[in-house]
């Protein structure tokens, strides 16, 4: 079974809703009705197939399935995504790719405006395999196939919210997966995150992981502390937000320095090659 996403599980909050997840190829698949919609992939460090190399990760970004009739239209609007090499039927945008999550919102609007050049529906299974089940039973079980999870608090006063909180978890926007991410950047509960801030905690996270600086992850750790959903808080929030993770493009995990540290007094040099603080 294909571990939780971490660093694009913000992109489920962009989905229509009603989808259904379904794990694949070490990855996820995302459907409305029959028709898949996405596929992402994460982590996958592999940049060659059949003798061929490439200049990006073949398994880490997401994926659109569209029926080979649609792609020029789509590669015209949207010429960032490329035909992937190993599943050409798809249309691939890796991670690493510039303004990523940018480009990732602009098509999921598409999708959900029920965009008719997006999406395809696989091909059955055979009928001997499909009649081993029952029909009735299996299209419950896909139905009840929702990985989202309820936020506690999600409908009390702020003040209570923030009070009560004491896992990730706890606060909206925020998940299982999340708290992974927060860990690994050293914030381990909630009121230590609450204390911090959002910016404070958005530099910590982006030098654990710079894959952790998109805009939209910002929302969600905003949205986290007023208690909205990721994309309900202010115009004036989300230009702050964009700002303010485009300000951390050089920062990196290890060598690069906070933007809210002082900067340090450099040396001074004497004569005779020595060096004087």
């Amino acid at each position: 079974m294909a571990k939780d996403l971490n660093t694009l599980k913000w992109i489920e909050n962009l989905l229509p809703t009603g989808y259904r997840r379904k794990s694949m190829f070490g990855g996820f698949g995302y459907y409305i009705d029959e028709k898949m919609i996405l596929a992402a992939f994460e982590g996958g460090e592999d940049r060659s197939y059949r003798g061929q190399k490439f200049d990006f990760a073949l398994w880490n970004g997401c994926m659109f399935p569209a029926e080979k009739e649609n792609h020029d239209e789509i590669l015209k609007l949207f010429p960032f995504l490329i035909n992937h090499p190993v599943l050409p039927k798809w249309l691939y945008i890796p991670v690493e790719s510039e303004n990523f999550d940018d480009h990732i919102e602009t098509i999921m609007k598409e999708i959900r405006r029920q965009s008719p050049l997006f999406g395809t529906i696989p091909q059955r299974q055979s009928k001997k395999k499909i009649s081993k089940k029952d029909p009735l039973l299996f299209s419950k079980t896909l139905l009840k196939m929702d990985t989202r999870r309820p936020r506690m608090f999600s409908d009390e006063p702020i003040e209570q919210v923030l009070t009560q909180a004491k896992k990730i978890s706890d606060l909206k926007n925020l998940g299982p997966s999340s708290e992974v991410t927060f860990a690994k950047a050293g914030i381990k509960t909630a009121q230590q995150f609450i204390k911090m801030g959002w910016k404070k905690a958005m530099i910590l996270l982006v030098k654990s992981n710079p894959k952790n600086r998109h805009s939209l992850f910002a929302y969600a750790i905003i949205g986290a502390l007023k208690n909205l959903e990721w994309n309900g808080i202010s115009e004036e929030d989300k230009k702050e937000a964009r700002e303010f993770t485009a300000s951390l493009k050089t920062l990196s995990a290890k060598k690069e320095k906070s933007p809210l540290q002082k900067a340090s007094k450099p040396k001074k040099k004497k004569k005779g090659g020595r060096t004087q603080k």
